[in-house]
Formats: structure tokens, C-alpha cells, sequence
């Protein structure tokens, strides 16, 4: 059996005269032609609801996010800048969140949005990590190799650091983190 196009429209009306005579949508044979039609539908019906949604605005771009501002500043552990540490901002209000990494003098800037520096204002938990990688032992000519935090645990959750941060329509470009080892 052939599945051209013109082939299938014309067995298509076939399934339809068939199953007015009360034969053809029982007639197992005829299974994949009745269905093909039903998912051929259903694909093109949502391939013009996926082109609607993003016509109509489900495709944001740069200037449509919200207003960003400056959030930067310094991370410390006991009084030393910490270097390659990242920093993530989750908004309390669930909405926007942002990221950062620190550099070789422990300072950082977030930004909320690939398209645009900085944040959205508003108030922040903040959780700050930093992932070392040491070579194990090597077996069978495999090396292991081992991830430690480095920094304290309890920075490494929202939940747990005890910081955050507020940031006004102004920003913050003199925001301070100032870990501690104990």
C-alpha cells in the first residue's frame, strides 16, 4: 500500500463512505490511515497555535524585560577576597532571580538576564558557593577525582547562609558578603 498524499485523501474518503454503510472505523486494516488523518490534524492545529503564541508575544526579547539595576560587590572569607566563588540572588517575591561569579579580587556583578546587566530591584536571599576539584588515586589507569566545597556548607543554601540583600530602583554597587570559616 502506497502513502502518497493523493493516495491517502482518496482512501480517506473511502473510510468515510465505509463508515456511513457502518463499516470501516471498527475495520482494524483501516486503523493507520483513519488515524494518520487524526494526528496530522492535531499537528498542524498545533504548529499554528505555537506560531500564534510567539507572534502574539510568547517571544520576549531585550527590550521587554523589566528595568535592571547595578548589583555588584565584594565576597570575603575571614577578612580575604574569595575567588571564583558564584553568587545567586533568589528574589523573595519568586519572580526573578540573578547570578554572578567573583573574580580574582573577590568582586562580583549579578545579572538577572542574559540580554541586560545587572538585577531587578527588589529583596533577595543569596547563597554563595565555590566547588574545589582535587585529583584522587588513579586505578586501572582511571583517576578519581574529588569536589569539595570551599567555602562553609551553610553558605551554599538560601536557606541556611542567613544572607540577602534589598535593591532599590538606584541598585547597589557597594554590596558586601563578609564570610566567615567559623
Amino acid at each position: 500500500m502506497r502513502w502518497e498524499p493523493r493516495v491517502l485523501a482518496r482512501q480517506f474518503l473511502w473510510i468515510n463512505n465505509l463508515s456511513k454503510c457502518g463499516r470501516g472505523v471498527d475495520d482494524p486494516s483501516l486503523f493507520f490511515v483513519s488515524n494518520y488523518f487524526k494526528w496530522e490534524k492535531q499537528l498542524r492545529n498545533l504548529a499554528i497555535l505555537l506560531a500564534l503564541f510567539c507572534a502574539i508575544g510568547g517571544c520576549k526579547s531585550g527590550p521587554d524585560l523589566p528595568k535592571t539595576v547595578p548589583a555588584e560587590g565584594l565576597v570575603t572569607l575571614d577578612s580575604e577576597p574569595v575567588k571564583g566563588a558564584t553568587i545567586l540572588f533568589i528574589g523573595e517575591s519568586g519572580v526573578y532571580n540573578a547570578h554572578g561569579h567573583t573574580d580574582d579580587n573577590g568582586k562580583f556583578k549579578v545579572n538577572s538576564f542574559e540580554e541586560k546587566p545587572g538585577a531587578v530591584p527588589g529583596k533577595y536571599k543569596v547563597e554563595i558557593s565555590k566547588t574545589l576539584m582535587t585529583q584522587g588515586s588513579e586505578k586501572d589507569g582511571e583517576t578519581s577525582v574529588n569536589l569539595q566545597y570551599g567555602l562553609p556548607k551553610k553558605y551554599a543554601s538560601f536557606m541556611t547562609s542567613g544572607l540577602s540583600t534589598d535593591l532599590n530602583d538606584q541598585g547597589n554597587t557597594n554590596i558586601k558578603f563578609e564570610l566567615t570559616s567559623k
